[in-house]
């Protein structure tokens, strides 16, 4: 079994050649998938923060997207994304009410620190803030991409 520590960086072992392409260097994106439902959210009003995955040193985020297949059935129910240090980095307040695809939309100001690459080792997680006791149902698909 061969395993993969992210980033990984993809060199051109071809000779150089007078073209452009040739001397070029790429790095593999890596995509995390984290189902995120009632089970780790809980059905009480209150935050809770659930560690999605753990972003390697050296990477940096590309993209989030939630896929919000069962919407939560209370008035108002918020996801943010980021880290222990900055909970809104990756996305900020989005409601997950109505069952869709929440694109990535960052502010110029997420764009500027998602684009520094992490120094350690670096948790990424969900913080869900639920508003009233009424909870009964709730799924979310966070995908994050990091390079």
């Amino acid at each position: 079994m061969t395993t993969f520590s992210y980033p990984l960086n993809i060199r051109n072992h071809e000779p150089l050649g007078p073209d452009v392409v040739s001397m070029r260097q790429a790095r593999v994106s890596g995509r995390f998938s984290v189902v995120v439902g009632i089970d780790q959210t809980g059905t009480a009003a209150g935050v809770t923060t659930i560690p999605l995955f753990v972003a390697p040193e050296g990477s940096s985020i590309y993209e989030a997207t939630l896929d919000i297949t069962t919407a939560y059935d209370n008035t108002t129910t918020n996801f943010n994304i980021g880290t222990a240090a900055a909970p809104t980095r990756i996305k900020s307040g989005v409601t997950v009410n109505t069952a869709r695809r929440q694109a990535y939309a960052p502010t110029a100001a997420m764009l500027s620190v998602n684009a520094i690459p992490f120094a350690v080792d670096t948790t990424i997680q969900a913080l869900v803030s639920i508003d009233t006791s009424a909870v009964t149902a709730g799924s979310v698909i966070v995908h994050v991409q990091i390079i």
